[in-house]
């Protein structure tokens, strides 16, 4: 994959053991939970793309997050691509209510393993929001099933800082 496939931004933001998940109303994974995120602007980095999106969906001010890998896929319901992921620890006080949907605090665990999340995140979110290492997490679908799944280096092209 070349560096303009990987087109989007998810950063999972952590409080007390809760990330603050967004429910979709709009396409791709629509009714499904999510991290926030959104499309890289053309010259913009993936880390400033990151720290944008969570402003606009959510309000918060981050002063820097944390590049934990990418997320690929080939197969799925948009354009074979990928997102940079990234995680950070929420300000305090509560988030701004947001037009892509609706935010909540939920448990770690539940995105772990709820039927309602984006089902590639039960594989990604323990290892990022544990902490590992950034690596790329690749995701074969057919139809909306993942049919193949790989975790593997971190390719070449994968910086959250060069402009898009």
């Amino acid at each position: 994959m070349s560096p303009t496939l990987a087109r989007f931004v998810l950063c999972f933001l952590q409080r007390d053991r809760h990330v603050l998940m967004l429910l979709r109303s709009n396409p791709p994974n629509r009714g499904l939970w999510n991290g926030i995120g959104g499309h890289i602007e053309p010259g913009e980095t993936p880390r400033a793309a990151c720290l944008r999106e969570v402003q606009e969906e959510a309000g918060y001010q981050l002063g820097t997050v944390r590049f934990a890998g990418v997320l690929t896929w080939s197969g799925f319901e948009i354009s074979d691509g990928g997102l940079y992921l990234f995680t950070a620890q929420a300000p305090d006080g509560p988030f701004r209510a947001c037009s892509e949907g609706r935010l909540a605090w939920v448990p770690r665990r539940w995105v772990w393993t709820a039927p309602a999340v984006v089902s590639n995140l039960h594989h990604v979110a323990p290892a990022v929001l544990g902490g590992a290492r950034p690596r790329e997490y690749y995701f074969a679908y057919r139809g909306d099933q993942i049919v193949d799944r790989a975790v593997r280096s971190l390719p070449e092209w994968a910086s959250p800082d060069r402009p898009w």
